[in-house]
């Protein structure tokens, strides 16, 4: 998706402003402090980036560039020391490489300071995977290849035109998306330092930007279906393994778009398993909650909900949440429990092809516990 974004994006202006950047620090792997005695009894380590950026710029203040503030995007390389933990026993994190594209984005720039977010995606590296024998306390990972993703906040000073010192607090979640399991996750805190060299001074918009006459509001609607892969947990803690299942997901939606960037609506969710996916949820909670008595509950393969959205334009590309209540689920006494979901994602829209569109989402609870990644084909009214 970050590839096909870039691409898209240096088709529309030839103007670019290359830059360079090194960042470095230190971060803390937050998590319940219960979870992970046993594996360490210190989560600090240090951590380091190099990228390369452009920032995009336009004459045109209608321009997607002007109504971000002349972003920049580019792509990235992050290392964590997380071999550095002081671990208590045999088992062992190793260091994570990662390999990231990211978008930049100042809310406030003037000749000296700037302040604004970025957010990177990609994919992570580790070597050291969780495994019952040789590892056992290793839950974080299960696959040497994760899902990397980086939401950050920036401030940033210019002591010259083209060169800039700079401050960064970084979120970072490393998962597979219930791809593989056990799949606890990384969960990083970092602060690192940042100096960044620019081929040509960062273009600065003067003034607010004016409002595009040529833009009219108006609704979007779109229908669309998906597939991915969820492993059980309940299989996992009942028999110490699980296998793939296939997750299938379909929908609709209306949202209203009142500006160029952004739109807001309601969707309408059908989340679906196979039959042979809920007998096996029903034989493994009876193996682990038989206090709950399971053979009671009535197990089915289809669940509905209701959920808000918020979709951010840029281009062909969107980016989008759903925060949604289940309105129908009965898919195990515990297995994907809780009364609300979110689900988010990006996707590309190819007008040339009947305003269709690729994406790829991923669903969760409580905001943190991943249930599946699904891949998505959908059509834009």
């Amino acid at each position: 998706m970050c590839l096909a974004l870039c691409t898209s994006l240096w088709a529309q202006d030839r103007n670019r402003q290359w830059n360079m950047a090194l960042y470095a620090g230190a971060g803390y792997m937050a998590h319940n402090p219960k979870d992970y005695q046993e594996l360490a009894s210190s989560f600090w380590y240090p951590t380091a980036d190099f990228r390369m950026g452009y920032q995009l710029t336009s004459e045109d203040p209608a321009s997607y560039a002007a109504l971000f503030n002349y972003p920049t995007i580019g792509f990235g390389v992050n290392w964590k020391g997380a071999s550095h933990f002081q671990f208590v026993g045999d088992s062992r994190l190793s260091d994570l490489l990662s390999l990231y594209g990211y978008f930049e984005r100042d809310f406030v720039r003037t000749r000296r300071l700037s302040f604004g977010y970025d957010f990177s995606v990609g994919v992570g590296f580790n070597s050291k995977v969780y495994d019952p024998e040789e590892n056992p306390k290793n839950t974080i990972f299960s696959s040497g290849m994760v899902i990397y993703l980086g939401p950050s906040l920036l401030v940033k000073y210019r002591p010259t035109p083209r060169f800039e010192l700079g401050v960064m607090g970084r979120f970072t979640h490393m998962s597979t998306g219930r791809l593989v399991y056990p799949n606890e996750g990384f969960n990083g805190l970092d602060v690192m330092l940042e100096a960044r060299y620019s081929l040509s001074p960062p273009k600065v918009r003067e003034g607010k930007a004016p409002k595009d006459t040529l833009f009219k509001r108006h609704m979007l609607y779109e229908v669309y279906a998906g597939y991915g892969v969820h492993r059980c947990s309940v299989q996992w803690h009942a028999f110490g393994k699980t296998e793939p299942w296939p997750s299938f997901t379909f929908g609709g939606s209306a949202c209203y778009q009142y500006n160029k960037r952004l739109s807001s609506g309601l969707g309408l969710d059908v989340f679906a398993f196979t039959q042979e996916f809920m007998e096996h949820v029903a034989f493994a909670e009876r193996v682990v909650y038989s206090h709950r008595n399971p053979e009671n509950y009535d197990y089915r393969p289809v669940c509905f909900g209701l959920s808000a959205i918020q979709q951010v334009h840029f281009g062909n590309f969107t980016a989008w949440m759903q925060i949604g209540a289940y309105i129908y689920k009965h898919l195990g006494v515990l297995e994907q429990e809780g009364y609300t979901y979110q689900r988010f994602g990006g996707k590309i829209l190819f007008p040339k092809l009947g305003n269709t569109y690729l994406g790829i989402a991923c669903k969760c609870h409580y905001f943190s516990r991943a249930t599946s990644l699904d891949f998505t084909l959908g059509v834009r009214f």
